[in-house]
């Protein structure tokens, strides 16, 4: 099993420092020390153990306003192809979401770019020649912060907190809303939070975040319909289609306003919905979801 940690003490940012040089400084002949640079000291450093606590990748962000650059990315050979580059690529994303990133940018080398494409960044143009012969590309990516949402962020918002108060289990699976149509709701979980003994996204992980995305769906639009009620799911069967390796987002929909009109008249609503679930853009998970709202 592999964790993604913060570097704390002395030993373990001397062995933090000592792996990203031997990854991507010695094997160009560069001396020790070019490892480093004048923003170490105020970023954001990550690096991934297995449960022996080894170290196997380490990575960088460091945070400028509301763009944050990814730099000093590597995972050790033998442990490449295993889905941990990603993983840490998702734990330096989750940090530049809470600090409010708008952009994350980088410069890849060119064997890097197909990887970095899979993570969701886009080339936009040449990056620098270091060492005066490996040639880069600069890529970029677009958060979308909560405030952002173009259509009632306010209540997004508000259901964010409500979800934090009401259902801790949300905040600790870091589930953010990141769109709202007014009928389709999306949300994204935060893999690294969620991971099982096989580091793919545990099973009770997925069939929550299905259940919060239906929950949220109705809430939603409860307030936009000016009523009130509380939302409990009374049944939901789900089918898993794929191990979750990639990015876990939630996509469901639809329009609730004639169904939900009897709470008006203080009468007790059941709603049945139909949540997918995506590990990257592969259909990883089928949900129905049965909720019961109680009219106040």
């Amino acid at each position: 099993m592999y964790r993604v940690v913060t570097p704390q003490t002395e030993a373990e940012l001397e062995a933090y420092y000592q792996l990203r040089w031997q990854l991507l400084r010695k094997p160009w002949q560069q001396p020790k020390g070019s490892e480093r640079d004048e923003f170490d000291e105020y970023a954001h450093h990550r690096m991934m153990v297995d449960d022996t606590g080894k170290l196997v990748a380490v990575g960088r962000l460091y945070v400028s306003g509301d763009e944050a650059q990814i730099r000093f990315m590597a995972v050790i050979p033998e442990c490449r192809d295993h889905g941990l580059g990603s993983r840490m690529v998702q734990a330096l994303e989750q940090v530049a979401r809470q600090q409010g990133v708008r952009r994350l940018v980088m410069n890849a080398r060119e064997e890097a770019v197909a990887f970095y494409t899979h993570c969701g960044f886009t080339v936009v143009g040449e990056g620098p020649i270091s060492f005066g012969k490996i040639p880069h590309r600069q890529m970029i990516k677009a958060l979308t912060p909560i405030h952002e949402i173009s259509h009632r962020p306010e209540l997004c918002d508000e259901l964010q907190r409500q979800w934090h108060r009401r259902i801790p289990i949300s905040e600790k699976m870091g589930v953010k809303i990141i769109q709202y149509t007014g009928s389709k709701l999306k949300t994204l979980a935060n893999l690294t939070a969620n991971l099982n003994m096989h580091e793919s996204m545990f099973a009770g992980s997925i069939y929550s975040q299905c259940v919060l995305s239906g929950w949220g769906l109705i809430w939603l639009q409860m307030q936009e319909y000016g009523l009130s009620g509380d939302i409990v799911q009374s049944s939901g069967d789900i089918k898993y289609l794929t191990p979750v390796w990639d990015e876990p987002t939630a996509e469901v929909q639809g329009r609730l306003r004639d169904q939900l009109q009897p709470l008006g008249r203080g009468e007790r609503v059941k709603v049945e919905l139909s949540i997918t679930l995506y590990s990257g853009d592969t259909r990883a998970a089928l949900f129905t979801g049965r909720y019961v709202i109680l009219s106040h």
